[in-house]
């Protein structure tokens, strides 16, 4: 079984800072999907933005990623790779999403102040994100057939909204040593205060189910998730500054 990490995620929800961590602790090369875009975007004098728009029309940016991408998986071993399309192109690799809170992940990029994203206020940033999402999953449907935010399509989804990039790569670490060796592990790990933030659904009779021990989410709009069961769970673990909660995705 090749040991191939693949980061995906939410805009902000920091793969670059995880892929350094991890490369670092496993001692994996970072390739960068996301590094290549900017340097092509920045070649051609366009934003990230109006590069995405610009793929919608031209495949051949995209072209020119997949089939690298799809290399990788066929030629390299014990690798990280910081792209969002990396699980769809390298299926055997160990699939990773990290998920953040929207207004969360505009922060980070409005502060990161990255030229040639041209982010003039944190609101711009945040409707900028949310064009670049609509924008990305309306192109990788078309293209490929997928939904990026399928969570079930990945081996780990974790929560880095408030969950330092250290604590945020150890639990991916502890998950990517439990595949190799065949063992369970818990696939969704989320930070009890988004937790408590979240909207409940399903009316009183699922968030009484069993509020003590079972963390349950549904996925809703614009990469956002509503607490179906455990906020009691998610209030003791933010009290006790738990820092990363597992719980279940249905």
């Amino acid at each position: 079984m090749k040991e191939i990490v693949t980061l995906s995620g939410d805009i902000g929800g920091g793969k670059s800072s995880v892929a350094r961590i991890l490369s670092a602790s496993l001692g994996y090369p970072i390739i960068s999907a996301g590094g290549m875009q900017r340097e092509i975007a920045a070649s051609m004098g366009l934003t990230t933005l109006q590069l995405n728009e610009q793929s919608a029309k031209d495949r051949s940016v995209d072209d020119r990623i997949d089939a690298y991408t799809k290399m990788l998986g066929e030629t390299r071993d014990r690798i990280i790779v910081d792209s969002r399309l990396a699980w769809h192109f390298i299926p055997s690799a160990f699939k990773v999403f990290l998920t953040v809170d929207p207004e969360v992940g505009a922060r980070r990029v409005f502060e990161a102040s990255r030229e040639e994203e041209k982010n003039q206020s944190l609101q711009h940033t945040i409707d900028n994100n949310r064009a670049r999402r609509q924008l990305e999953a309306t192109r990788f449907q078309a293209l490929y057939g997928i939904v990026l935010r399928q969570y079930s399509n990945y081996d780990l989804v974790v929560d880095t909204s408030f969950a330092a990039p250290e604590q945020v790569a150890a639990v991916i670490e502890a998950g990517l040593h439990a595949r190799i060796a065949l063992q369970p592990y818990a696939r969704v790990w989320m930070c009890p205060k988004r937790l408590i933030e979240l909207p409940a659904t399903g009316g009183s009779s699922a968030t009484a189910a069993n509020p003590v021990t079972d963390v349950v989410l549904t996925a809703i709009d614009d990469g956002q998730f509503a607490l179906v069961s455990g906020r009691i769970a998610a209030q003791a673990a933010l009290a006790a500054g738990t820092a990363l909660l597992a719980a279940t995705l249905q």
